[in-house]
């Protein structure tokens, strides 16, 4: 029976174990890839989700001639659920609103130092401008503070 030298079997293992190292690596970029694309799709979600409520309480307004008090009052007739936020960076996933009153609005935008960051849909409103916004503090992949992003009609 012939013996085979112990430098040879070591050569062999390390170099099977590089071939896993790189399938670890191929691996985690592909989940990282995965990860950052299943993210925009969220952000994408959210924004067109903001398009949805701006629409909704445009046409609120047009049949009813008043701000509604309440988001859930757009359901069912304008808007047919509230929509599901989830932006993980923000927190976890929910319908639920955090409703301000007007005293957070500066120079007709969202004061960021006044909200409380819960993770749902803002609404604020005053007589002349309702704002529907994510009222989170973190940053979209745009760089822009959630709380100022916007719909996408």
């Amino acid at each position: 029976m012939r013996r085979i030298p112990a430098a040879a079997i070591l050569a062999v293992s390390f170099s099977g174990c590089a071939g896993l190292f790189a399938k670890d690596q191929a691996a985690a970029d592909f989940e990282k890839e995965t990860s950052a694309t299943e993210a925009r799709v969220k952000e994408d979600r959210a924004r067109s989700a903001l398009g949805r409520f701006e629409e909704s309480i445009a046409d609120f307004y047009k049949a009813e001639k008043r701000i509604p008090e309440r988001l859930d009052q757009l359901v069912p007739k304008y808007l047919a659920a509230i929509p599901s936020l989830d932006l993980p960076a923000c927190g976890r996933e929910t319908e639920r609103v955090q409703a301000y009153s007007a005293d957070i609005l500066r120079g007709g935008q969202v004061d960021g130092s006044r909200l409380m960051g819960t993770g749902r849909w803002g609404y604020v409103y005053n007589e002349s401008q309702v704002i529907i916004f994510v009222d989170c503090l973190k940053a979209s992949s745009r760089g822009i503070p959630w709380y100022q992003e916007r719909g996408l009609f």
